[in-house]
């Protein structure tokens, strides 16, 4: 529930005698600032290279501005006028004219100069000349100002302290240097701004929202609420303003057209409820916030009422529809991960197996391994082949090791040319290549290192907390395993199949705080009822999941969470709520 004035409580319990009043707002509108390159009246003041960007010129200046020219808000949007059927009256009208929207700005900024004062004024009025003769009116970041159809800006950055020292003496003044004395302990205490050097603004935004004439609102629609009975569903509402159109206010395309030359279907609308008080003030309260999806239903029929229906479906909804976990545009997978989850890896290649072969002793006869890359072996292993008796190739005989000659595996066995190798283990042949002289002497040896061939997989989603766990063909004891938590790589030596792991993405495992911030992925962490999602928090305060989704809708992810959790989930008058479910008798 939002929070009202007693004033407004009281005039929404008169029975009779309360004057409701309804407000409804486009937007957002982009004004121009006509902050460019010699654009305007700079004073020890520049352009920042990049859009919405002031910056003092470099050097020792105290004081700067930056005027804006006079420019045009809305320039689409005509002062509508012609002549005007008057539906149900019966009379028509030459030369009637409609009052132009109302306008309204929020300007936004991000102050860098903190051993600056900055301020920022705006002036406007009905007429370009005008506009240079009303007074300044000094602005806000985030606050609401209402707009005539020309505006001017005005930027000034005044020093109110010294953050450097001075290169030369001439420069100083009352105000060069500044310290107190911090007694009673000994020496100074030194001061000096955040900010940056020299001094600038970013970001400078203004933000334009058009107000529609209330006296041109015939019915503001029907708003309804509901909740889901098995938890899987999100509710939320439309509406469908009906408006006058008795100047073709609302037909794309003429030249009376309200959003003229602008993209309307990308805009959206806001519906205020409300009351005049006592003392003439009117107290607002939003209760629908919609992006505009059609202009419908544009009645002229003779003897009728011309109107037109702006159809909207809720914001918040149309939110829910943009995708989380979405890949990058190189397509590498980014998916949406939180807490623990057990992951299926995706292989990214495979390193063959490879053997070396170092030989010591007199023997000329040179040992070569069969197809190295036929070695199976799960792990990199050391084989010693040794001469036992000294001869040609098919009568000198050899043993073999795997542990460096500790223990010998065979013995007594016959040296072999390459028409028939000898087999040790896991794929691994040997054969041997005669040259002039002695090919075997006793005691010649071989040291075979083989190399496992290394199967590359990929866990999504990287970095990690942490991977707990891998599985190999589901054995998650096999040997040879190495893996990265920085970039999600694991290596698996030997042949493998299906991988998966355990990988811990963060700390975020409630499922409130994980609803949260995919809220707020989707940009609607603004809109969330912070009581009721506190609520459903602490009535729930054991429950603990891990997510991953990949390339799905918002609001589906949500759905996955709620309808698993029992969470109610819903929007109520542009506010996101949530309840958990905690029995029937709860």
């Amino acid at each position: 529930m939002r929070p009202a004035s007693d004033n407004y409580i009281q005039e929404e319990a008169l029975l009779r005698g309360a004057k409701p009043r309804v407000r409804a707002l486009i937007y957002p509108f982009d004004l121009d600032l006509g902050l460019a390159e010699g654009c305007g009246s700079f004073i020890n003041t520049e352009y920042g290279g990049e859009a919405g960007k002031l910056a003092m010129q470099a050097g020792y200046f105290t004081s700067g501005s930056w005027t804006s020219p006079i420019m045009e808000a809305f320039p689409g949007v005509p002062g509508v006028s012609g002549a005007g059927w008057f539906g149900g009256s019966g009379w028509w009208q030459e030369g009637w004219l409609w009052a132009r929207p109302g306008m309204l700005v929020t300007p936004t900024w991000e102050d860098l100069a903190g051993y600056l004062e900055v301020t920022v004024s705006l002036r406007t009025a009905e007429s370009y000349a005008g506009c240079g003769e009303v007074d300044w009116v000094e602005v806000k970041s985030g606050g609401e100002y209402e707009l005539e159809k020309y505006y001017q800006l005005k930027v000034e950055l005044n020093e109110t302290i010294r953050a450097w020292a001075l290169d030369n003496a001439g420069d100083a003044d009352a105000y060069s240097a500044y310290a107190i004395d911090a007694y009673p302990d000994p020496g100074y205490d030194s001061y000096a701004s955040d900010g940056e050097f020299p001094g600038n603004l970013q970001n400078l935004l203004l933000t334009g929202e058009m107000l529609l004439p209330e006296s041109e609102i015939i019915n503001p629609g029907d708003l309804n609420v509901e909740l889901a009975l098995d938890f899987g569903d999100l509710r939320t509402g439309s509406n469908r303003l009906v408006m006058d159109n008795r100047s073709r206010q609302w037909v794309p395309g003429g030249g009376n057209f309200y959003l003229r030359a602008i993209p309307w279907y990308k805009k959206y609308l806001k519906l205020y409820h409300g009351f005049e008080l006592p003392d003439g003030t009117v107290e607002w309260q939003l209760v629908y916030i919609g992006q505009l999806d059609k202009i419908s239903e544009m009645s002229h029929a003779w003897d009728e009422a011309h109107l037109a229906h702006l159809e909207t479906v809720d914001f918040v909804r149309q939110m829910l529809e943009h995708k989380i976990g979405a890949p990058d545009p190189d397509g590498a997978k980014k998916p949406f991960m939180r807490g623990y989850f057990r992951a299926k890896a995706e292989s990214t290649g495979t390193t063959e197996a490879a053997c070396e072969v170092t030989k010591t002793g007199s023997g000329v006869a040179a040992l070569h391994v069969v197809d190295e890359e036929k070695y199976s072996g799960n792990e990199d292993r050391d084989y010693l082949v040794q001469a036992e008796t000294t001869g040609e190739i098919g009568t000198a005989t050899f043993k073999w090791s795997k542990d460096g000659g500790q223990t010998w595996e065979k013995t007594g066995l016959t040296t072999v040319g390459i028409g028939s190798p000898v087999q040790l283990e896991n794929g691994l042949e040997i054969y041997w290549e005669s040259a002039p002289g002695t090919d075997i002497v006793a005691g010649d040896q071989w040291l075979i290192y083989a190399s496992a061939k290394v199967m590359h997989y990929r866990i999504a989603g990287a970095p990690f907390q942490a991977i707990t766990s891998v599985w190999v063909q589901d054995d998650d004891t096999r040997q040879g395993v190495v893996y990265s938590t920085e970039t999600g790589e694991i290596q698996v030596k030997g042949g493998a199949g299906n991988v998966e792991a355990r990988v811990v993405k963060d700390d975020t495992t409630h499922p409130v705080d994980i609803i949260e911030d995919i809220l707020a992925e989707v940009g609607l962490a603004d809109y969330l009822n912070r009581d009721a999602f506190t609520l459903a928090r602490s009535d729930t305060l054991f429950y603990h999941i891990g997510i991953c989704f990949e390339n799905l809708e918002a609001g589906r992810a949500i759905r996955e969470i709620v309808s698993r959790c029992l969470y109610d989930f819903w929007v109520d008058c542009g506010e996101v709520k949530i309840r958990a479910y905690m029995g029937e008798d709860a």
